[in-house]
């Protein structure tokens, strides 16, 4: 009898250490692979991890929503939930890490909850570097949001109507500067002007005094000539 429940024991400690291999085998050999990450996603967002909470069976990470890549919903932060606890650690399920930045594809476990679940454990978690990998295939399979293919559009709009106004600002400025040249010649020339119209007075001025002048000198002298005599 105790022979039996030795043999039981034995064979429980080795079916639950066999678990995490057995789930590991029995993901595809696509499981990896973007494209089929993407196939069997509801949504695909970048974000950061601002929280995670253990417990006994799991773990719930806070997810701060930096970019929806894909089926986005209107939430700044959304919850994930793994399979790895205080008691529990499962190889094949995504571990978190607080302040951590991750791409992340999502199946739905309640949307109300904004609460989610990696998509095939560990292999849905990747690292922001392969953002543009991830967009080139959602690209390739149709499923490129139309409203970041409109803001992309719109970028390039608003680089294209930046390069137009300073361009203009430009054109401004050298008019302006232009425009100022000339005031500063024309100040010039009207100063030159009113210069050789005051000279001009002087000089018409000068020979209608002089007769005045030598009036008087010859009153003078005659006055003085009578006062001597």
């Amino acid at each position: 009898m105790r022979r039996r429940n030795l043999f039981l024991i034995l064979f429980t400690l080795m079916l639950l250490l066999l678990v995490p291999n057995l789930a590991a085998a029995s993901f595809t050999a696509e499981a990896g692979e973007i494209p089929y990450q993407i196939n069997n996603s509801d949504r695909i967002v970048v974000g950061t991890v601002s929280r995670v909470d253990m417990f006994r069976a799991h773990m719930i990470a806070t997810i701060k929503v930096n970019e929806w890549l894909y089926n986005p919903l209107p939430t700044k932060t959304i919850k994930v939930k793994s399979g790895i606890g205080t008691n529990v650690m499962i190889s094949t399920e995504p571990n978190f890490i607080q302040n951590e930045s991750v791409l992340l594809m999502l199946n739905d476990i309640n949307i109300d909850q904004q609460l989610f679940h990696v998509v095939i454990g560990g292999p849905g978690k990747h690292p922001i570097s392969d953002r543009d990998a991830v967009v080139k295939e959602l690209k390739a399979l149709g499923k490129w949001p139309e409203e970041n293919k409109i803001e992309t559009k719109t970028n390039e709009t608003k680089q294209i109507e930046n390069i137009k106004f300073l361009g203009k600002q430009k054109e401004n400025q050298t008019e302006n500067k232009t425009n100022n040249t000339e005031m500063t010649e024309n100040t010039g020339t009207t100063g030159k002007q009113e210069e050789t119209s005051n000279q001009n007075q002087k000089s018409s001025t000068t020979p209608f005094m002089s007769p005045i002048s030598a009036i008087a000198v010859m009153l003078g002298a005659i006055v003085y000539v009578k006062r001597n005599d």
